[in-house]
Parts: structure tokens; C-alpha cells; sequence
């Protein structure tokens, strides 16, 4: 029996509602993928206001379907983010993406906690999965509140466990996203 830990929560913002729904044609389809593929000792730190530069290199490629544009004031903005590796991989990964957004190179919300049982995936070269992804628009600032109107960019993060190691981080993004 494989027994598996994966820290999915972040300390932060609560979630809300979700406010964004189905993607439309103004859904930013851009490609970006980091991945690493030594072991996730220490993961890379997603703490409100503090810089963001997501980790070079890698094996696993993100593609976010999201809104390129959300109302202000909304809560949250939904998605998929798809997942391909470029080699051979099973494992399992967390129900959904930690999708978080940056402003101006610095984290403007974080990740929506996840309290859920891990989906075993079988990965072949080429082959994408598919995975939610929610992102709170309520500012991780002490003060909290929607964040304000403006040009964010949305990045998604997704940790795989493979069967014969150590989780692999994956960041993609950025995928831009305006709140007017």
C-alpha cells in the first residue's frame, strides 16, 4: 500500500465562492512549464507579498485555460489546467492545481487549501491529464478584501508524487488576468 502525505493547504486566504466558472473565448490558452526533477525537500515558497519566480527546467508541462478577465470584486476565478509529461511517470497528484495570482512580481493570493485524497495517474510521453484549478481574488493582505482591479498574472502549481520517488513540482504560467 503506498501511503502518501502531500501538504496541499497554504496558510493564507480563505476561500469564497466560486465566482468565475466556464472559461470563455477570452480564456488565456498560453503554454508555460517549469518543472524540477529532483525531490520536493523543501517546496518553493507561494507567501503573500513576497517575490515570485517560478523554478526552471523539468519534465512536466502546465497549460492553464482560464479568463483572460473577471469582474471586479468577484471571488474567485475557475479553470482547468492540463498536464503533460514528457516521459514515461504513474503516480498520484492532488485533486486539483494551487493556482495563485502575482502582481507587479509579487504573490497577491494564495493557493486555496485542499483536503482531499490524491488521484492516481499513469502518465505516457505526450499524455495530458486534466486538473481544476481555483484562484481566490480576495487580497492574502492582512487587511483582506477583493484585490484590487488591475493586471494580475495567474500561475498554477502541481506537486506529483511518482510510484518510485519523491514528489516533483510543476509551476506553469504566467497567464494573464485583468480585474476591471
Amino acid at each position: 500500500m503506498l501511503l502518501l502525505a502531500v501538504v496541499l493547504g497554504t496558510a493564507g486566504c480563505g476561500s469564497g465562492a466560486a465566482a468565475g466558472g466556464t472559461p470563455g473565448p477570452e480564456a488565456s490558452h498560453q503554454e508555460h512549464a517549469t518543472a524540477d526533477p529532483a525531490a520536493v525537500s523543501g517546496a518553493t515558497a507561494v507567501e503573500c507579498g513576497q517575490p515570485f519566480r517560478p523554478p526552471a527546467g523539468g519534465w512536466l508541462t502546465l497549460t492553464g485555460r482560464f479568463p483572460a478577465t473577471v469582474p471586479a470584486g468577484s471571488r474567485a476565478v475557475t479553470g482547468t489546467v492540463e498536464v503533460t509529461s514528457r516521459k514515461a511517470v504513474r503516480g498520484v497528484v492532488a485533486p486539483g492545481a494551487d493556482v495563485f495570482l502575482v502582481r507587479d512580481g509579487r504573490v497577491a493570493s494564495v493557493p486555496v487549501a485542499q483536503d482531499a485524497m490524491g488521484v492516481r495517474w499513469d502518465l505516457a510521453p505526450g499524455r495530458t491529464e486534466r486538473l481544476p484549478g481555483e484562484a481566490t481574488l480576495m487580497s492574502c493582505d492582512p487587511g483582506g478584501g477583493s484585490v484590487r482591479p488591475g493586471t494580475y498574472e495567474l500561475y498554477a502549481r502541481v506537486v506529483f508524487t511518482p510510484d518510485d520517488g519523491a514528489g516533483v513540482e510543476s509551476f506553469g504560467g504566467p497567464w494573464p488576468l485583468e480585474s476591471r
